[in-house]
């Protein structure tokens, strides 16, 4: 009952996801972000900004995505995010310091809150760590950053290239497939063999924590 229960429930959320079409990411430098998932298919716009979830909580550089559901799926760009990421460094990524860069998903529907709880919960055993540094929150306002701050690594390559390298980020080039990635992607089937719930009415609150 349980079983069949949540695929009910992966359906009818997938259609709210496909209608929504959007995420938002934390996860270091906003630029890095943008070029990690900018020229990606079904990725139809990025924009780089700041976020807050709430007045107790931090600030932080993220990425607002616009994708094609029926072309690449949430779980298709959090395996993209888990490649991309140091999961356990909760004080910046790579040379940026500070919480406004540390990494955090903001989820917008049960379906990406699910989805983020169980590839969260998939990676630390990965690397076979009882918590990672990435929050789970509720999307705040977003802010827009400046237009010099779009797309920066198309206007500025050399400059962009020459921080990214020095920064210690890693290739934007990550794959999002089960397969090649190093944190598996939390999808459909997965959820069906996995991730098994007791209550279906209720939905985690997100991370309350910074």
């Amino acid at each position: 009952m349980v079983k069949n229960g949540l695929i009910a429930l992966i359906v009818a959320s997938a259609s709210v996801e496909a209608a929504a079409g959007e995420a938002i990411f934390a996860g270091g430098s906003f630029w890095v972000m943008e070029a990690l998932f900018a020229e990606r298919t079904g990725v139809s716009q990025v924009e780089v900004g700041w976020i807050q979830a709430s007045r107790t909580q931090t600030r932080r550089q993220v990425v607002r995505i616009q994708y094609d559901a029926k072309q690449i799926n949430y779980g298709d760009l959090l395996g993209v995010y888990w490649a991309a990421i140091d999961a356990t460094d909760r004080q910046g990524q790579y040379c940026d310091r500070g919480v406004e860069f540390s990494p955090a998903l903001y989820v917008r529907t049960p379906l990406q809150q699910r989805w983020a709880q169980q590839s969260r919960t998939t990676q630390a055993l990965a690397l076979n760590k009882a918590q990672l540094a990435v929050r789970i929150l509720p999307p705040g306002q977003f802010v827009k950053a400046p237009a010099s701050q779009q797309q920066y690594y198309q206007k500025h390559p050399w400059l962009y290239a020459n921080y990214r390298w020095r920064c210690g980020y890693p290739s934007e080039k990550v794959s999002g497939q089960v397969q090649q990635s190093s944190a598996p992607l939390a999808t459909t089937a997965l959820f069906e063999s996995q991730f098994q719930l007791p209550n279906l009415n209720l939905v985690p609150a997100p991370d309350t924590a910074r």
